[in-house]
């Protein structure tokens, strides 16, 4: 059943196009303009520069995640087929990683090397960006799903979610940094995961019972 919402997910994700495009684009976009106003390649600031990237960039699609569903009336329509909150958050959550979050870790290397990263740091940063890719994935869901209901709700997600997202920017960058000189061994590395781990279990069953609440169109 969730291998079927997920295909359903990640076809209607291409249909739309910019669920894919736009996030990728303002990634880009960022890390070129970041290079460009600090005068050239940084590559101390670089592990920084991708997950700022990476996290703006998951948050840019929070809006169309579960609002056009809500809208529509599909939410309510999955769940007079008889399938549980539980599984539409799993599948919605799992679609979204593979349709914003793999592209943006498939470029952050191209995009490290632009900002002269070394091998070791951009490993790093890939290591970290996926240990805690879980976790944005996962606040950004319920944050997506508490506000469906209302229009024009994108502002309001970013600022539900940022709190949520601050300490794991914060180890995120602090694992990648670590890399080089500790590798996988740095303490850093299991705080993050352990965040990770700590925003699924809470995640889940917030995304799930926010969309119980706001499965009807608005």
């Amino acid at each position: 059943m969730i291998g079927a919402l997920i295909k359903r997910e990640l076809r209607l994700s291409l249909r739309r196009g910019s669920s894919v495009v736009l996030p990728l684009t303002f990634m880009a976009l960022f890390v070129l303009l970041c290079g460009l106003a600090l005068g050239g390649s940084r590559p101390e600031l670089g592990p920084g520069l991708l997950w700022l990237a990476a996290t703006l960039s998951v948050l840019l699609g929070l809006e169309r995640l579960y609002q056009p569903d809500q809208a529509s009336g599909a939410l309510a329509q999955l769940h007079l087929a008889g399938i549980s909150s539980v599984s539409i958050a799993v599948a919605k959550a799992c679609a979204f990683a593979i349709s914003t979050l793999l592209p943006l870790l498939l470029a952050a290397p191209l995009l490290a090397l632009i900002l002269g990263m070394s091998g070791g740091q951009i490993t790093g940063a890939m290591l970290s960006l996926v240990i805690g890719g879980p976790a944005l994935i996962a606040y950004a869901s319920v944050s997506a799903a508490l506000l469906c209901a209302q229009r024009g709700s994108a502002v309001l997600s970013v600022l539900l979610s940022a709190p949520l997202l601050i300490p794991v920017l914060i180890f995120g960058v602090e694992a990648a940094q670590s890399y080089p000189t500790l590798g996988l061994g740095a303490v850093q590395f299991r705080i993050l995961a352990g965040l990770s781990l700590l925003a699924l279990a809470l995640g889940g069953p917030a995304t799930a019972a926010a969309i119980s609440a706001n499965r009807g169109p608005a």
